[in-house]
């Protein structure tokens, strides 16, 4: 879980910074929050005088993002996508197509680890906006469901090709997006001078506070260990099954699913935080470090330079793991 934090007798990362971001001096502290994606979201920011109409024009482009691309809509145009026929072109947004170039590349960077077409098993498995009985899905209903379906996406700036029997879900890179897009909305407000956007634990922050302090985010993972992150031009985002998960049998299953499997991971990871100048990257990162498992996961994050803190089960206990990036921050 991610939240707001101050630093005190924890573990505490900072990032190196090529410069200090200025302190906003005379500025004012504002608060702005609503509801979007099932969640809520907050903006905390320092600005020369009230931002007017700020918080509107957030939940009205947070609301345009979810129109575009949420699967728990009939009228999104994700779903508009999803239910047409195999081989039809289908135009859909810039913004949208943005995210779908954003996913394919993080898909082909990772191998498959983070896989956008994944929808058929998160609705499968209970996960997705269809109601489905409790508990474990017949095998043979897991085996039907085609691995690797985001290879056969072909798009352009304007839309894509609708490949058979493929169902896109872009939730594990979405939130992170939209994450990014208030920031940059806010940034663009006359008079503000530092921020930390917040949509249901995802964060990115833009310069510092009003005492020069960075903006501190709280990493707690199931280890025990508190960790605490400097946010100064940086986002952070956490998955793995602590987010979201189902009890059967004894046995947990998560909300992330492995695309090779067409079934919920099953990896020692049992969360991946990530740190990264994009959310969107964070986002997508994370949920892709949470299917390849602790061994994987941590070489991958090395050879790719990506800050990220993992919690790995070890029997019953559980550690904290972090990749030599974010070693780099202590």
């Amino acid at each position: 879980m991610l939240t707001a934090a101050t630093a005190h007798d924890r573990r505490v990362l900072v990032p190196d910074l090529d410069a200090v971001p200025p302190r906003p001096d005379g500025a004012t502290g504002y608060a702005l929050s609503g509801r979007a994606f099932a969640t809520g979201w907050s903006v905390r920011l320092y600005a020369d005088a009230a931002p007017q109409g700020l918080t509107e024009r957030i939940q009205a482009r947070l609301d345009d993002i979810d129109r575009e691309m949420s699967p728990y809509r009939v009228d999104s145009d994700l779903t508009r996508f999803n239910l047409a026929p195999a081989g039809h072109f289908v135009a859909l947004p810039a913004r949208m197509m943005t995210v779908v170039a954003h996913a394919l590349d993080i898909a082909a960077l990772t191998d498959g680890a983070f896989d956008p077409a994944i929808l058929p098993a998160v609705e499968l498995w209970g996960f997705g906006a269809k109601t489905v009985a409790p508990g474990v899905p017949d095998p043979t209903e897991v085996s039907a469901l085609k691995s690797g379906g985001w290879r056969d996406l072909t798009w352009r700036a304007d839309g894509m090709i609708k490949p058979s029997e493929v169902r896109i879900d872009l939730c594990a890179i979405a939130k992170g997006f939209a994450v990014d897009e208030v920031l940059r909305l806010v940034r663009s407000e006359p008079g503000v001078r530092s921020a930390l956007v917040e949509i249901g634990g995802e964060l990115a922050g833009w310069g510092v506070q009003s005492d020069g302090q960075p903006w501190w985010v709280d990493v707690e993972t199931p280890s025990g260990k508190r960790t605490v992150a400097a946010l100064c031009g940086g986002a952070v985002a956490t998955s793995g099954e602590i987010i979201r998960h189902f009890s059967h049998g004894g046995q947990l299953y998560s909300h992330t699913m492995d695309g090779a499997t067409q079934s919920p991971t099953r990896s020692d990871v049992v969360s991946a935080t990530v740190f990264d100048p994009a959310c969107w990257r964070a986002d997508a990162l994370a949920t892709a470090l949470t299917v390849m498992g602790g061994t994987r996961a941590l070489a991958f994050a090395a050879k790719h330079d990506i800050a990220c803190l993992l919690s790995l089960r070890e029997g019953a206990t559980v550690r904290d793991g972090l990749s030599p990036a974010l070693e780099a921050w202590l």
